[in-house]
C-alpha cells in the first residue's frame, strides 16, 4: 500500500512538472500588446558598474531644507486631523438610519 502511494505521488509530480513546463510555452497577447513599438525599437539601457551604486548607498538623500519641510507638513497634517476629529461626520438622522439598519441586520 505504501509503495502504491509513493507511485501515485511520483506520477502526480511528473504530470505537474509536464503541465508546468508546457505552460511556459503559452503566449500572452495582452502582455505583447502592452509593449509599444517605440519601446521595442529602443536601445538597451546602459549598464553601470555596481561599485558606483554601492558607494552612493551611504550618502544622505535629504538636504538641510527637507527636515523643515517634513516638520511643516507633519504640523499641517496634525492640524487637519484635529479639525476632522472635531467635525460631526454624520448627522443625527443618518446615525439613526444606520442604527436602525444594524438592528434589522442583527448587529
Amino acid at each position: 500500500m505504501a509503495k502504491d502511494k509513493g507511485s501515485r505521488l511520483r506520477k502526480f509530480i511528473g504530470i505537474g512538472a509536464v503541465i508546468l513546463a508546457l505552460s511556459g510555452c503559452a503566449s500572452f497577447p495582452e502582455l505583447d500588446a502592452a509593449v509599444t513599438d517605440t519601446a521595442k525599437k529602443a536601445d538597451y539601457p546602459s549598464l553601470i558598474p555596481a561599485e558606483s551604486l554601492l558607494n552612493r548607498r551611504n550618502e544622505g538623500r535629504l538636504d538641510e531644507t527637507d527636515g523643515a519641510a517634513l516638520l511643516a507638513r507633519a504640523a499641517h497634517l496634525r492640524a487637519r486631523g484635529r479639525i476632522l476629529r472635531n467635525l460631526a461626520t454624520i448627522d443625527d438622522a443618518t446615525r439613526q438610519r444606520i442604527a436602525a439598519r444594524l438592528r434589522r441586520l442583527g448587529g
